[in-house]
């Protein structure tokens, strides 16, 4: 794995690390980490079968892997923007999709298959989340951040936590009157593994986990929720912030249901 990191770090160093045009500091320590041999004193233990290597990248292929992480970062916190952004809304990584690559869900099942579904799906999720926003039932209680790390095979683990306020005045009990102008807090939480191929495209995004509010949402919900925006009409621009600000209500619901169990 010494060379796959050598080639990764160099090509990185080529991209621009040095100049200091990355925002955030955990690519810098991601990149560290993989040039350095950690140490151990504690007792040889037994050996254990060896797990699945990365595969050999070449200059290029390390290239475009440093590539797919720098647009994570950047990409992924302009998820939901804090003003209107006009045009078609950017798909995390986009540029690294592999023609053929597949959108896994929680049960392993292939939910999205090629590079234009998946981008059009991405498309319609983004847009209907500032949709949402806009229609003020739903704000943005912090800017989204994702986490990033590598697995010892050569995948991306990337890990994002979105925190909004959502208007919901109809829970029993409750009026807008006397929720103080502030919603209640719905916290999405959602775990996934970028797989990458031999020329350093994305070829497989497996969903691993999705929680709301803390409770772990089961696949066939998931799965159902993304196939429902998959087949939604595009056309009908003027419902579509009603109709995804109603979901994230529902969401709400589930979740306050589930903790009550």
């Amino acid at each position: 794995d010494s060379e796959w990191a050598k080639s990764f770090v160099s090509a990185a160093l080529r991209s621009g690390v040095v100049g200091n045009t990355i925002p955030d500091p955990t690519i810098t320590e991601l990149l560290r980490s993989l040039t350095t041999k950690q140490s151990s004193k504690t007792a040889p233990k037994r050996a254990k079968p060896a797990a699945k290597s990365m595969l050999p990248l070449n200059d290029a292929a390390a290239s475009s892997f440093y590539g797919i992480i720098r647009s994570l970062h950047n990409d992924l916190p302009s998820i939901i923007a804090d003003v209107e952004m006009k045009g078609t809304p950017q798909t995390p990584a986009e540029e690294f999709l592999a023609d053929s690559i597949e959108l896994r869900g929680l049960l392993g099942e292939v939910l999205v298959r090629g590079s234009e579904s998946y981008s059009r799906l991405f498309g319609v999720v983004i847009s209907s989340l500032r949709a949402a926003v806009r229609t003020n039932r739903v704000r943005l209680a912090a800017k989204p951040k994702p986490t990033i790390e590598i697995t010892p095979n050569g995948s991306i683990k990337m890990g994002l936590v979105v925190a909004l306020w959502i208007d919901a005045p109809t829970f029993p009990g409750q009026s807008k009157s006397n929720n103080g102008g502030f919603g209640v807090p719905l916290k999405i939480e959602i775990n996934s593994l970028y797989k990458i191929d031999e020329a350093g495209k994305i070829r497989e995004h497996q969903i691993l986990e999705s929680r709301l509010n803390g409770m772990l949402t089961p696949g066939d919900v998931f799965s159902r929720w993304i196939k429902s925006v998959a087949s939604s009409d595009e056309t009908k621009r003027e419902d579509v912030g009603v109709n995804f600000a109603s979901s994230f209500i529902d969401a709400l619901s589930w979740a306050r249901t589930q903790s009550r169990k």
